[in-house]
């Protein structure tokens, strides 16, 4: 049995970690961005940004039973495919049928989460308005729509050792940094458990599975830096006014070579174990994982 030293783990902890750093100006701003916006007594609605919302409105439902342009002939991911387990991505590739259990409270979940994430895109179009000297504004399409969701659906095909595959994909959001006039990536998560999950003492740092998503934008729109937006939908108590528990998080991510070649080497051996129809040697499924029907009790593969 090997044995990995104090300071060869200590290294790899830093190499899995590096990327992470936050970019505490930025990530401090964005706070700061919705802070000042939801610090507004009232705020009117836009004529000009309500328009605009519906002219995306109709581009997502020009999009509704649109057919694929990309290659079927090879191995889809998408970006929440970076996280996933390897014989997850491959049951998947090769068509096996999930069975995810969902009752109806787990469906409200998922539309709560959904709503706040439009909320939190219409605040951004509003806060490029009402907020004096805005540090963030949304970069916009060559047709005038937020770079985001439908407006930016996008495709690739990507060659990494040997082997070709498909990453198709949209992001929540391209915002523009005004200091610096960079572009970045906005991704938006939400947590609905308890308040304490977006607090300073559960959430030390975004979570890995979510910042190897942010990978994922990187290969589609080549952004580097992103940052990951945490909204707690569960809120403190009504009148405990500023003594209430934080409810919102950002975190800065800065997307190196290490991160991107870690996603890739693992799409490109899901990509050749589907080419040479040979089950991968690590038969880890996720949590959530929907083919936890294909194994019998002792983890064998039934089908």
């Amino acid at each position: 049995m090997s044995i990995i030293s104090k300071d060869k783990a200590k290294k790899l902890k830093e190499e899995t970690l590096k990327g992470k750093s936050i970019n505490n100006t930025m990530a401090e701003d964005m706070l700061k961005h919705f802070h000042k916006l939801h610090s507004i007594d009232r705020i009117f609605m836009d004529k000009e940004i309500e328009l605009l919302l519906i002219e995306q409105k109709k581009n997502e439902l020009n999009t509704i039973g649109r057919k694929p342009t990309y290659p079927t002939d090879l191995v889809k991911f998408n970006p929440s495919g970076a996280s996933k387990t390897v014989m997850d991505l491959f049951l998947k590739a090769k068509g096996y049928k999930e069975n995810s259990i969902m009752y109806p409270y787990h469906k409200r979940w998922v539309r709560n989460s959904t709503a706040v994430h439009e909320a939190i895109q219409t605040d951004l179009l509003y806060a490029e308005k009402l907020i004096k000297d805005t540090k963030f504004t949304v970069a916009r399409t060559e047709e005038g729509l937020p770079q985001w969701e439908d407006n930016i659906l996008k495709w690739v095909e990507i060659e990494h050792n040997g082997q070709r595959f498909i990453l198709n994909g949209k992001a929540d959001g391209i915002l523009r940094y005004e200091p610096t006039g960079q572009l970045v990536g906005f991704e938006i998560k939400t947590k609905s458990n308890t308040i304490g999950q977006v607090g300073f003492y559960r959430m030390k740092e975004p979570a890995e599975y979510h910042v190897e998503q942010t990978v994922a934008y990187f290969l589609l729109y080549g952004i580097r830096d992103q940052i990951i937006f945490y909204e707690g939908v569960v809120k403190d108590h009504w009148h405990k006014g500023s003594e209430a528990k934080i409810d919102v998080r950002s975190f800065g991510v800065h997307i190196t070579d290490e991160m991107v070649n870690k996603v890739l080497d693992k799409w490109a051996y899901v990509s050749e174990c589907v080419e040479n129809d040979t089950m991968p040697e690590d038969r880890e499924l996720g949590f959530f994982s929907g083919y936890k029907h294909l194994f019998n009790e002792e983890g064998a593969f039934i089908g």
